[in-house]
C-alpha cells in the first residue's frame, strides 16, 4: 500500500507542486510584465535572478531555472574558479633548452627547444608584466648568448605537448575560428595566437578589396580572397574561414571605403610552429646562423639531459583573470579552463576542464541543475546555464580570498577610465562607479551577471539572460539597465531573515 501511495504522489501531486515564490518589489514585478510582453522579448526566453549577498535572500526569480545560453558570462564560472583553485600569484613558465654539444668555436651542435607552459600571454604586451613579441625575441636572443651560442647547428623546435591536441572545443562555429576571437589553446600559444591582415578598400562600395599585407607575416599562410568594399564607415565585417593548422585562408565579407588601409585580425592557424619560425627568423637577423628548419615536436619529452636556457614568466593569475573579464577573451578563458583541467585531473582537455567546473560547483553546494558546458568561454551557442546558478557562484566569490581580484576583474559601470565595454552604460546614474557586470553576447544571446549595492548599501548579485529575442542587442542592454537601476534603488536594511 505504501509503494501505491508513493508511486501515486510522484505521478500526480509532485509534479504540480511549486516552489515557493519570490516576492519581488512591485516596481520590479511591473517592469518584468511589461518588457515580457513587448516585442522584444514576447516570443524569447528571459530569465533574471538576484539576491542579497548578506543574507541570501532572493529579492527577483522570473524563470531563473531556465537553461539559456549566457555568451562571455560563461567566463565568469572558469576565471573565479581558477582563481580560487590555482590561486591569484600562479604563474605559467615558458622554458627554453637547448641539447647536444656546444663546441668551443660557440656553435651548438643539437636544437634550441621552446618549451610551452600554457601561458597565454607570451609575446603580447595586453597584460601587464608581458613582453610584446619582437622584446621577447629580443630577449631570448641575448639569453642564448649570454649562454655561448653563436651559431646553431641544429633548429629551433616547438614544444606543443603540454595540452591534447584538439585546440579548438567541440561546437564552435567555422566563422569563428579563423578569426582572432576563435583562436585555439596552445600549451605554447605566442603574440595571441593572432595576426592583423590589412586590406585596401576599393573607391566604391562593391568593389574588391585588395589584401596588400599581413603582420606578423605567417609562412605559408596563402589566401583566397572574396573580400569586398563595404560603404563608408561600415566597419570591420569582415571574416577570416581557416582551421587549425591548416595554411589555405579564404576572406569574406567587407571592409570600409574611404580609408587608404583596414586591417582585420585573424587566428594564427599554428601558433606553436609559428613561434619556433618567429624565433629562427629572429635569430638569423641578429647574426646566429640556424642551419636546420623550424619544426614541432611530435611527442612529449624529458628534458632531464638538456641545459636549460632561460625561462620566462608569464604575469601574475590575478592580473591574467582581469584582463579576460574586462576584455572577455576567449583565449584567455579557455586556456585557464584547460590549465585548471590539467593541474586537478591529469588530463588537459576541454571536456575534462568542464567536468572539474561541474565538480566544483557541486562541492560547495552551487546547483549545477540546468548547467550544460562545452567549453569555458561561452563562444558555443549550445553553452547553456540558469540566472540561478550564476547568482550563487557570485554570491560564493563574495566569501573567498581571490574575491578582490575577482570583483576588480569585472567592468565597472559609467567609469570613463575603465577598460571594459561599459564606460558610457548607466552614466549620471546611481549605477555609475557602483555596478560591476561580466556580459555575454553571442547571436541570439545576450547577458548581464555581477554586482550593485542598493540606497542601504547592501550588496546584490544579480544575473540577467535573454536568448532568442527579436531586435538589437541593445535593445536588450536598455531593458537590463532598467532592472538595474530597480535593484539599486532598493532600500532595505539588512536584518535577520
Amino acid at each position: 500500500m505504501t509503494l501505491i501511495l508513493l508511486l501515486f504522489f510522484n505521478l500526480f501531486i509532485a509534479p504540480h507542486i511549486q516552489p515557493k515564490s519570490v516576492d519581488a518589489p512591485p516596481v520590479i514585478k511591473n517592469l518584468i510584465r511589461y518588457y515580457q510582453q513587448s516585442n522584444t522579448l514576447k516570443h524569447g526566453q528571459w530569465s533574471i535572478y538576484a539576491e542579497y549577498v548578506d543574507t541570501g535572500k532572493p529579492i527577483i526569480s522570473y524563470h531563473s531555472t531556465e537553461s539559456l545560453a549566457p555568451g562571455s558570462g560563461l567566463k565568469v564560472f572558469t576565471t573565479s574558479i581558477a582563481l580560487n583553485e590555482l590561486g591569484p600569484n600562479y604563474r605559467y613558465k615558458t622554458r627554453l633548452y637547448y641539447d647536444g654539444a656546444l663546441s668551443q668555436d660557440s656553435v651548438l651542435h643539437g636544437n634550441i627547444y621552446i618549451e610551452g607552459g600554457g601561458d597565454p600571454t607570451l609575446g603580447s604586451n595586453m597584460v601587464h608584466g608581458s613582453l610584446p613579441l619582437d622584446s621577447l625575441m629580443e630577449s631570448w636572443t641575448l639569453a642564448l648568448k649570454k649562454a655561448g651560442i653563436s651559431k646553431i647547428d641544429g633548429a629551433v623546435i616547438a614544444d606543443n605537448t603540454l595540452f591534447d591536441s584538439q585546440t579548438v572545443p567541440n561546437y564552435w562555429e567555422y566563422m569563428d575560428i579563423g578569426n582572432y576571437y576563435g583562436a585555439g589553446v596552445n600549451a605554447l600559444s605566442i603574440h595571441n595566437n593572432l595576426y592583423k591582415l590589412y586590406f585596401k578598400p576599393g573607391k566604391k562600395q562593391g568593389d574588391k578589396a585588395e589584401i596588400i599585407g599581413m603582420k606578423p607575416k605567417i609562412p605559408g599562410l596563402h589566401f583566397t580572397n572574396y573580400m569586398k568594399t563595404g560603404f563608408p564607415g561600415s566597419g570591420d565585417q569582415g571574416y577570416i574561414y581557416c582551421a587549425p593548422r591548416q595554411m589555405n585562408a579564404v576572406a569574406r565579407g567587407t571592409v570600409p571605403a574611404g580609408v587608404p588601409e583596414f586591417s582585420i585580425k585573424g587566428s594564427i592557424p599554428d601558433p606553436a610552429l609559428f613561434a619556433a619560425q618567429y624565433f629562427t627568423h629572429w635569430l638569423k637577423k641578429n647574426g646566429l646562423e640556424v642551419t636546420g628548419k623550424s619544426n614541432l615536436l611530435l611527442k612529449s619529452r624529458s628534458y632531464k639531459s638538456a641545459t636549460l636556457i632561460t625561462t620566462t614568466y608569464s604575469p601574475t593569475l590575478k592580473d591574467i583573470v582581469y584582463m579576460t573579464n574586462k576584455k572577455s577573451d576567449n583565449l584567455y578563458a579557455e586556456t585557464l579552463l584547460k590549465t585548471l583541467a590539467l593541474q586537478r585531473t591529469l588530463y588537459s582537455t576541454t571536456k575534462s576542464g568542464t567536468k572539474y567546473i561541474l565538480k566544483y560547483l557541486k562541492r560547495h553546494h552551487i546547483t549545477t541543475n540546468g548547467l550544460i558546458l562545452y567549453d569555458g568561454c561561452g563562444l558555443s551557442r549550445t553553452d547553456a546555464i540558469t540566472t540561478k546558478a550564476m547568482v550563487q557562484l557570485l554570491r560564493f566569490m563574495t566569501k573567498q580570498s581571490a574575491f578582490k581580484d575577482f570583483y576588480r576583474s569585472l567592468a565597472i559601470v559609467g567609469d570613463l577610465h575603465d577598460i571594459g565595454y561599459f564606460r558610457e552604460y548607466g552614466r549620471h546614474t546611481i549605477l555609475a562607479n557602483n555596478a560591476r557586470i561580466k556580459s555575454g553576447l553571442i547571436t541570439g544571446a545576450r547577458s548581464h551577471s555581477g554586482y550593485l549595492r542598493d540606497r542601504a548599501g547592501r550588496l546584490i548579485a544579480f544575473s540577467m539572460i535573454a536568448n532568442n529575442f527579436k531586435g538589437s542587442y541593445l535593445r536588450i542592454d536598455h531593458i537590463h539597465k532598467k532592472i538595474m537601476l530597480a535593484l539599486a534603488n532598493l532600500d532595505q536594511k539588512s536584518k535577520a531573515e
